[in-house]
């Protein structure tokens, strides 16, 4: 589950960055799953927790990258509070990519007997104005995972 990129990781390391996924730090706190506390407790527990969590790291930790899940900067204005603390990279991703690596992730409790292509579609067009206001945008980032 851990969605660490090799390039971030040799960055992270040579900067001295720690690397945090945000998706890992809920779970080590919740003790459960992202997909039991979708299951168990809803999406709007989950989503002030994941507030919770992105506010004790911006607070708590110091030169840090951090990767969040897609639905992170749209909910309880948590991307002016990165933005206000950070800096902010978007890696636009084609349609067609994200739906392939999404469908592969048996993981993920919004997609599981979904139509992925339908939701994506729909998460992206709805999000795509936050993602937006990120500092940097890294345009057509549509390299093959290792």
């Amino acid at each position: 589950m851990h969605r660490q990129i090799p390039v971030c990781s040799t960055f992270c390391s040579e900067l001295s960055f720690l690397y945090i996924d945000l998706d890992i730090e809920i779970e080590n706190h919740s003790k459960k799953t992202i997909s039991e506390i979708f299951e168990q407790d809803g999406e709007d527990y989950f989503r002030k927790l994941e507030s919770k969590i992105l506010l004790d790291i911006i607070n708590k930790k110091k030169k840090f990258v951090l990767a969040t899940g897609g639905g992170t900067p749209c909910f309880n204005d948590n991307m002016n509070l990165i933005l206000n603390n950070g800096i902010s990279i978007f890696l636009d991703t084609s349609l067609d990519l994200i739906i392939e690596r999404v469908s592969r992730n048996t993981k993920r409790p919004m997609f599981q007997n979904k139509n992925v292509k339908e939701i994506i579609n729909d998460l992206y067009n709805k999000r795509k104005i936050y993602y937006r206001k990120s500092n940097f945008i890294v345009a057509d980032n549509n390299r093959k995972e290792v």
